[in-house]
């Protein structure tokens, strides 16, 4: 049982504990709540010394290896039920961009916790299971999160849930100088125009179409150079793609950083050209960074917080007009104003995507939670 001397735990599962949007935001949540309020602990189907693992020991968090859903269902509901009951969780919260984990939410309530599904997506290749898991969904007591009013109704159709922002440090964000310069030395482009992209290697990202994009500029501009930010199963044949579009030696592949708001200072445009999204936590980053960003209209609407950085476009438009709005967005604004870009801090933070004051609401939340489970409620 839960003492009042000890902080509540919190048990998140999720894919992997490895760099990407949801994994970052989970990650935001954990470094600035209060630990002695409120402590994180995960279940991950992939496990490894690789991504956060490091930290989230160095935080006091516990790390539970299950194998995955989709293959092994027994023994992943089963070491889960094992996992909630042994350690008396209150509060269970799974993170998903699709219903495919209902299963793992109503396991986690029978267990005896209070079970949360937060949706981070607005659609998902695998529909017609995601509409099974839905319709689970629809009759059970739980929690019901979502990164935006369309994530919501995609993973709970009417049902109410609250809407919990993909919320960022923005003072740590706003556009630096000194970190532009910083960057822009580290892989000598003092004197280039940058565009860039920050997202894992997957599908969803489309990161071919991304490429194409990244050749239609270099003819158009021949001082651009382009930044990959970020990893994944698909970044090996990126790399082989560049190379056969001829522009390798100005893409630059970095691999996960930890320093992503430096780079988004470094940065003159950011180009997100996804299929499908949520609400993805780089756009609000680079809104905070006053970064101009040409993205997919497939993003849902809500990414725009801040007037004059959003600019939309359709996948369908071809890659030649994505170039030439990238650079006209080159021309018009970073082009201009290179070393002072205004950080929109207020409007972001009404937006409701200040993490200091989100972290209050979820100690808040969970602690309440927590304390009806503990009373029996």
């Amino acid at each position: 049982m839960i003492s009042e001397q000890e902080p509540v735990r919190v048990l998140h599962i999720v894919g992997s504990m490895h760099p990407g949007g949801m994994e970052n935001f989970i990650m935001n949540l954990y470094r600035t709540i209060d630990r002695t309020k409120v402590q994180f602990d995960f279940i991950v189907h992939q496990s490894g010394d690789a991504g956060y693992e490091k930290e989230i020991r160095d935080m006091g968090g516990r790390i539970y290896a299950l194998p995955r859903l989709t293959a092994h269902p027994a023994a992943n509901l089963k070491g889960l039920y094992r996992i909630v009951k042994d350690g008396h969780y209150p509060v269970v919260i799974r993170h998903t961009p699709n219903a495919l984990v209902a299963p793992q939410v109503i396991t986690a309530s029978r267990a005896g916790a209070w079970a949360v599904c937060h949706s981070h997506n607005t659609t998902d290749p695998k529909k017609l299971l995601h509409k099974l898991g839905k319709l689970l969904l629809r009759f059970c007591k739980i929690g019901r999160f979502a990164c935006s009013k369309a994530a919501g109704i995609w993973m709970f159709g009417k049902k109410e849930c609250t809407v919990v922002h993909n919320a960022v440090d923005i003072g740590k964000f706003c556009f630096d100088p000194e970190k532009r310069a910083r960057i822009r030395r580290e892989f000598s482009l003092e004197d280039r125009h940058i565009y860039g992209h920050v997202a894992n290697f997957i599908a969803s990202k489309n990161h071919t179409f991304l490429l194409e994009i990244y050749q239609e500029i270099s003819r158009m501009d021949e001082r651009a150079a382009f930044f990959c930010i970020g990893d994944g199963e698909l970044r090996e044949q990126m790399e082989r793609e560049a190379e056969r579009l001829g522009i390798r030696d100005n893409v630059f592949f970095t691999g996960v950083r930890h320093d992503v708001d430096a780079f988004l200072s470094a940065m003159d445009v950011l180009i997100f050209p996804s299929v499908f999204e949520g609400l993805p936590l780089t756009l609000i980053e680079a809104q905070a960074a006053g970064l101009p960003c040409l993205i997919s209209k497939a993003v849902d609407a809500g990414v725009k917080v801040t007037d004059g950085l959003i600019t939309w476009k359709s996948i369908d438009e071809p890659k030649e007009a994505w170039a030439a709005d990238a650079a006209a967005l080159y021309q018009s604004s970073a082009g201009r104003f290179p070393d002072n870009r205004d950080c929109q801090q207020e409007a972001i933070a009404q937006a409701g995507y200040d993490i200091r004051k989100l972290v209050k609401w979820y100690e808040n939340y969970f602690c309440t939670e927590a304390s009806k489970k503990q009373n029996g409620k």
